[in-house]
């Protein structure tokens, strides 16, 4: 499992894997997105554009609209007509609008019974009259409703020949099975066409299917019946997604629904022009007695005029993406579709193959920016891509043509994208814990997340500063104390330590009895690993006289020796080997190295100086100014042959007594005198930095006592030459 864990990290930064994931990830996308939740999600987004972005069309001014409204219902009513006005009417309008030079004449109202028979005359008769002028126009198209259980969506392909003569429609059609006009308006009309409006799951009328297949034949919705009128043919073609008709393309989905493509706000101050009802009858009844129309005929020249109800309580309203409160008179909605039509004001799909591609790009981003980068530049990154994402699909939509580009497929990538990150990064924190969580601070593990680097297994070279720290007098506390009594005595203290420790981003080797072996420098890189060994090593001395402090206080919890517990800490910097070392079934994070040596003998030449805190040259030369450091001199250290310069650590100047202030300014002066070999003056010097050196219970000697009485008395008798220089023998631990 580790092995394979490993193999996912050394993988996760490499190109082909970033390309391999975010290709599965958008497939995955482009899937999911056709689910009934993400559909629905998408029509949103649809309808937020259509409410929100305006377009560059606008609809065809040859469009029409003549209304019942509520104002011809009144004019009627005033005359003793009242509703259902005789089919007369329409007939007169027929007339009206035929002479007047209309391009095409739809009627969005359901003849599906005769007229009403009346005083004045009855329906054969104005149901003839009405047919006549249809007959006589050649230009009239009906509606017609079925019921949607007879309905069947239909995709063609190749050619399909349609009849509109009474005949071929009464084969295809059951009137049972709807609400077909009357015989003798049927086979007057020019063209029938299914008012059907079928709104999508959540109730909004988004699209409409220009052809449905009733039986073995196809029926052409109330635009397409129109649109085949105007050309005078009745065979369509299917291409593709594409349905052909004349000189007229129509791109369709792959159940053969057409998305309409929406101008604006409805009704009478919306985008199309409409006309009272009263006004046109009115306006024919004039020309008719030789009057001035209220209307000129001339409005009405190569004209498309749809006739519908948009008065109180005869309205045919419809929710749309624009309208969702308001609603769409259903004859606008046909307007609208026929606009589109005959203008080319389609919705241009974007080919899925683009989406998907464009959700691959997204998602490689993301893995990408996640990998190279800190997590905040990342996630600006995150921010950036769906501001893009957004901004394009703001940008097609802006276009002579609406370009639909959906939003759920790429969205979607990007949030599995994230999510594959995230889980990616929960997945390392678990490697990364069971393998370093025991000794890497939480910090570190971060930066190794962050980074996606960990050390390899086995080892490897590195510039860092290792760690020794031993308690002075904790022999005499063990065998005072019983072994779980002291047990909970060291928890309490290494918890402490250990916590200092892994905040300046050091790293637990191990604890060895009563010391701890910690290194800086792995498994992350740190250029200041120097110094923040010894500022670890000033927060532990100081931690360790709180505690001091603390067991004092606790009376007879802890024996009289817990309150004279010192610690020494030797450090050293340098070239070093870190990594899992041991057999293939037990492995220990560990440092090896002569680095790690000399360190080692560093924390044990401590004790014979009588100091705390020991660290060599190496680690003393890239220190903080504030940090205040004693000058030992050379020291050869025990089973080493090469002299090494080392330090005694005071700790941070602020922090510090003007006892100990003065004792390190008169032990340069000391260090002077002896390089210069002025044995009086240094001797001098010397016991005054002796009465300056701070004494505690156990503390064996001082560097004072140990150069007046080890040292200087040696030194005195060397032989000297150019190179000579004092070097302190330790021969013991």
């Amino acid at each position: 499992m580790q092995a394979f864990i490993q193999a996912l990290f050394k993988h996760y930064s490499t190109l082909w894997y970033k390309v391999l994931v975010a290709l599965i990830l958008a497939v995955i996308s482009f899937y999911l997105s056709g689910i009934n939740a993400l559909e629905d999600l998408e029509y949103r987004t649809l309808d937020y554009r259509f409410a929100n972005v305006q377009g560059s069309s606008y609809p065809d001014t040859s469009l029409i609209i003549v209304a019942i409204d509520n104002g011809s219902l009144d004019f009627f009513e005033k005359n003793g007509i009242y509703w259902h006005w005789p089919r007369s009417f329409h007939g007169h309008l027929t007339k009206f609008l035929t002479d007047a030079g209309a391009r095409s004449i739809v009627f969005d109202i359901l003849f599906d019974s005769p007229d009403l028979d009346r005083a004045e005359s009855y329906s054969e008769e104005t149901d003839g009259a009405f047919a006549q002028a249809m007959a006589g126009s050649g230009l009239a198209v009906l509606g017609a409703e079925l019921n949607p259980d007879s309905l069947e969506f239909s995709y063609l392909q190749g050619s399909v020949s349609l009849e509109y003569n009474a005949a071929g429609w009464k084969e295809a059609l059951d009137p049972n099975d709807g609400r077909l006009p009357i015989d003798t308006l049927f086979n007057a009309a020019a063209s029938i066409g299914l008012t059907n409006i079928e709104p999508d799951m959540d109730g909004i009328v988004r699209r409409i299917s220009p052809l449905r297949q009733v039986g073995g034949g196809y029926v052409p919705c109330l635009a397409l019946g129109a649109l085949l009128e105007m050309q005078g043919i009745s065979t369509i073609r299917s291409s593709g997604r594409h349905i052909e008709v004349g000189d007229y393309i129509i791109p369709v989905d792959e159940r053969g629904d057409y998305l309409i493509n929406w101008y604006g706000a409805c009704c009478a101050d919306g985008v199309f022009r409409y006309l009272p009802y009263a006004a046109v009858i009115q306006s024919a009844s004039a020309i008719q007695y030789g009057q001035n129309p209220v209307i000129p005929p001339w409005v009405f020249k190569d004209k498309i005029v749809i006739i519908g109800t948009d008065a109180s309580g005869l309205r045919d309203l419809r929710p749309t993406p624009i309208m969702h409160e308001g609603m769409h008179p259903g004859m606008e909605i046909w307007a609208t579709v026929l606009s589109n039509w005959v203008q080319n004001n389609h919705i241009i799909h974007v080919h899925p193959i683009y989406t998907l591609l464009l959700t691959l790009l997204l998602a490689s981003a993301v893995l990408y920016s996640f990998d190279r980068f800190a997590a905040w530049k990342a996630y600006l990154v995150l921010l950036a891509l769906t501001l893009f994402l957004f901004i394009l699909v703001g940008l097609l939509w802006r276009g002579d043509n609406r370009i639909f580009l959906p939003v759920v497929t790429p969205g979607l990538g990007l949030v599995l994208a994230y999510l594959f990150v995230f889980s990616n990064e929960m997945r390392e924190r678990v490697f990364l814990h069971q393998v370093f969580g025991a000794y890497v601070s939480p910090e570190l593990m971060e930066l190794m997340i962050e980074t996606h680097e960990i050390p390899e297994l086995g080892g490897e070279d590195i510039e860092g500063s290792a760690f020794f720290s031993d308690l002075q007098g904790f022999t005499t506390l063990s065998e005072s104390m019983e072994a779980q009594h002291l047990i909970e005595f060291l928890n309490e203290l290494f918890t402490d330590l250990t916590d200092i420790l892994m905040t300046n981003r050091g790293t637990l080797d191990k604890y060895e009895g009563d010391a701890i072996l910690a290194f800086f420098g792995a498994p992350y890189p740190l250029d200041d690993h120097g110094s923040r060994a010894v500022e670890v090593a000033i927060a532990m001395q100081e931690r360790l006289a709180e505690l001091r402090e603390k067991w004092t206080g606790e009376g007879d919890r802890w024996p009289e020796a817990a309150s004279r517990l010192q610690m020494r800490i030797g450090i050293n910097s340098g070239p070093m080997v870190v990594g899992n070392m041991g057999s293939t079934g037990r492995m220990n994070y560990t440092m090896i190295g002569d680095t790690v040596n000399v360190a080692s003998r560093l924390e044990q030449a401590a004790k014979q100086f009588g100091i705390l805190n020991h660290i060599s040259a190496a680690t003393a030369q890239d220190l903080p100014s504030g940090i205040v450091l004693r000058d030992l001199g050379w020291t050869r250290l025990l089973g080493k042959q090469t002299a090494i310069h080392t330090y005694e650590v005071l700790g941070w100047q602020e922090r510090l007594s003007t006892q100990e202030l003065s004792l390190v300014e008169g032990w340069n002066e000391v260090m002077d005198l002896v390089q210069h070999r002025e044995w009086e003056a240094a001797e001098t010097s010397l016991h005054q930095c002796a009465e300056l050196e701070t004494d505690y219970i156990g503390r064996p000697t001082t560097p004072s006592r140990v150069y007046l009485e080890q040292n200087l008395p040696i030194w005195r008798q060397e032989s000297y030459g150019e190179d000579w220089r004092p070097i302190i023998e330790l021969r013991r631990k």
